[in-house]
């Protein structure tokens, strides 16, 4: 099991490589954010140490105290950049030059604070002297020097760091390697050592692979078997055995289905019931058979008349038929509806004992709307019998709307 103590010492040489890689990464990156504050702090204390002696000269050339109005809120924002700098470069070795430059900052306040008197006391001359003078110009051009020397300072501090960061990197980088190399010998030796039982275990599964094929085969063939006789069953059990249209069981499903669905995204959804005009008469002068052969027919009408995707023609009961349009409008539900009604004319299957024409004629009616919560599927499909009623009332052959629709 000595390869396995070597895996072991890998893992962890690889493990602890990986750790103190990701500490040199995450403190590179802290390193890196916190020099970038340094650096943009101490640029805005230099901007805003200027702004503040622009504001005052500027107050003291024009002889106007207010143009030194701004004056409080820079020195708040100076004051606050200081702070923030402070806090950022304590554990550092800049931490003294920062200190440096507070006092340099602090004794260019106090200066101004002599210019603000003499403002305030309408000496312009004096306060002249005092900003302008040698004095103050002269720790001004320090406190500037300073400050590019701190941010000098902050350089090399940060390229120290850079350089003990990348030792690390390169140790952790030679730590991989090792742990890489023991995988590798341990994975050879470990490698050699199961060829033999791979081997055994390749012709045992040979032999299972084989026995299980052969039931797969024979499973294979049963379930397809199953498949195809339950497709039989499925197909018949909601195909009109007539007409070959859906029968009354699946348009009952259907519709159902499709309420839900124009009810969850409020969409519109149509309705067509529809009967042959005066089939009894249809089947007392021309029998039965020809009766049937007459239902086909308008079966094979519907077939071809609705096919949108989505549209469902069945055979409702009888003489009756019903078309489910999802997405339709009252508009196109009629539309259609005058399509199918046109279809079966021009079908001119004779019909001698009808009172209405002398071929087989249809009437129709049309319900459409958006299901809502408060509605009920089965009023709509009401409404289009009401609608169909209407058609046979108004001298058949037609079609009939819905009045609520």
């Amino acid at each position: 099991m000595r390869f396995l103590g070597s895996l072991h010492i890998a893992v962890a040489i690889l493990l602890l490589s990986i750790g103190v890689g990701l500490y040199a990464d995450i403190r590179n990156e802290q390193t890196h954010g916190q020099s970038l504050r340094i650096q943009t702090g101490l640029e805005r204390m230099v901007r805003l140490n200027q702004s503040l002696t622009s504001v005052m000269a500027t107050a003291v050339i024009e002889k106007n105290s207010l143009r030194a109005a701004s004056y409080n809120s820079l020195h708040t924002k100076l004051e606050a950049t200081m702070q923030e700098v402070q806090a950022l470069t304590q554990h550092m070795t800049l931490a003294g030059e920062i200190l440096a430059l507070r006092d340099e900052q602090r004794a260019l306040r106090a200066q101004e604070s002599q210019v603000f008197v003499h403002m305030r006391d309408e000496q312009w001359d004096a306060a002249y002297k005092a900003l302008l003078g040698g004095d103050y110009v002269m720790a001004l051009k320090i406190y500037e020097i300073n400050s590019e020397s701190a941010v000098g300072a902050l350089t090399i501090e940060l390229s120290n760091t850079a350089r003990q960061q990348d030792l690390l990197r390169q140790a952790t980088l030679m730590l991989r390697l090792a742990a890489a190399a023991l995988l590798l010998w341990t994975g050879w030796r470990y490698s050699r050592r199961l060829q033999a039982e791979l081997a055994e275990q390749v012709r045992l599964r040979g032999e299972v692979t084989a026995a299980n094929e052969a039931l797969e085969e024979k499973v294979r063939l049963r379930t397809a078997e199953l498949q195809a006789a339950n497709s039989q069953l499925e197909t018949l059990s909601t195909t009109d055995g007539l007409t070959g249209l859906a029968n009354r069981r699946r348009f009952d499903k259907y519709w159902a289905e499709e309420w839900q669905r124009a009810l969850r995204q409020s969409t519109p959804l149509a309705v067509i019931m529809m009967d042959v005009d005066h089939f009894k008469t249809y089947n007392d002068h021309y029998g039965h058979q020809q009766g049937d052969d007459c239902l086909r027919r308008v079966g094979e009408v519907l077939r071809a008349t609705v096919r949108r995707a989505g549209e469902l023609a069945a055979r409702y009961g009888g003489e009756e038929f019903v078309v489910v349009m999802p997405g339709a409008s009252l508009t196109q539900a009629q539309e259609t509806a005058e399509s199918i009604l046109a279809a079966i004319r021009a079908e001119q299957m004779p019909h001698a004992s009808s009172p209405v024409a002398s071929v087989v004629t249809i009437s129709l009616g049309v319900a459409a709307g958006t299901p809502s919560p408060a509605g009920d599927r089965a009023h709509m499909l009401n409404e289009a019998d009401v609608a169909l009623y209407d058609a046979k009332h108004q001298g058949r052959n037609r079609v009939a709307l819905s009045c609520q629709g």
